[in-house]
C-alpha cells in the first residue's frame, strides 16, 4: 500500500530528475502508487534536451503510475493567468507554476489533500504561500527510509551531490539528524 493513498501527489521536475540521477525513479510508486505531472513538466523533463537519465524518465512516463494530465483539460478556468501570476511573483518556471496551480485547483474542488513534490527553493516558498504541503527529494529518501524501502540515506544524498543536484552541507546534515543516520 503506497503512503499517499487518501490524497493526490503532484510532481515537479526536479525530484523526477534527481531520482532518476541515482536510479532511485521506482521509490515513487512505492510510495505514492500514483504520481501526476502537467503537461509543462513533462515537456519539460522529456523534451528539455538530453541528458545521462533521460531514458530512465522516458521509461517512467511509459507506466500506468506517472500520469501525465494536460493544462487544458482543467476546463474553463483561467490556469494560464494563475500560471503567469505566480511565475512573475515568485519568479518560478511554468513547471513549477503549472503544478501548483493543479494542486491548488484539485485541493479545492476534489477536497483531496494534495502533496506537491518540488524542490526548487522559491516553488517551495511560492507553495506555501499558496497552503500546498511540499515534499524534496530528501524529504522522499527520508520517506523511502522510515518506510523501509531503503537501508540508508548518506549514499543516495551524495550520488545526488555527485551527479550535480545541489545539496548543501547544512541540507545533508539536517536531512541524515532527522533520518538517524
Amino acid at each position: 500500500m503506497s503512503v499517499a493513498a487518501s490524497g493526490v501527489v503532484i510532481a515537479d521536475a526536479g525530484p523526477l530528475i534527481g531520482l532518476a540521477r541515482i536510479g532511485q525513479l521506482d521509490l515513487l510508486p512505492q510510495l505514492f502508487g500514483r504520481v501526476t505531472v502537467t503537461s509543462f513538466v513533462a515537456d519539460e523533463v522529456l523534451a528539455g534536451g538530453t541528458f545521462a537519465d533521460q531514458a530512465l524518465l522516458q521509461a517512467a512516463f511509459a507506466q500506468d503510475w506517472l500520469v501525465v494530465v494536460p493544462m487544458d483539460d482543467l476546463g474553463p478556468h483561467a490556469w494560464h493567468v494563475l500560471c503567469r501570476d505566480l511565475m512573475s511573483l515568485h519568479q518560478i518556471d511554468m513547471g513549477e507554476a503549472s503544478a501548483m496551480v493543479l494542486a491548488q485547483q484539485w485541493r479545492d474542488e476534489q477536497a483531496k489533500s494534495v502533496l506537491l513534490l518540488i524542490d526548487d527553493h522559491r516553488g517551495r516558498q511560492a507553495a506555501l504561500h499558496c497552503a500546498v504541503a511540499t515534499m524534496g527529494t530528501a524529504g522522499l529518501l527520508v520517506l523511502a527510509k522510515q518506510t523501509g524501502r531503503i537501508a540508508a540515506i548518506k549514499p543516495l544524498l551524495l550520488a545526488l551531490r555527485q551527479a550535480g543536484y545541489f545539496l548543501s552541507d547544512r541540507l545533508i546534515q539536517a536531512v541524515l539528524l532527522q533520518a538517524g543516520e
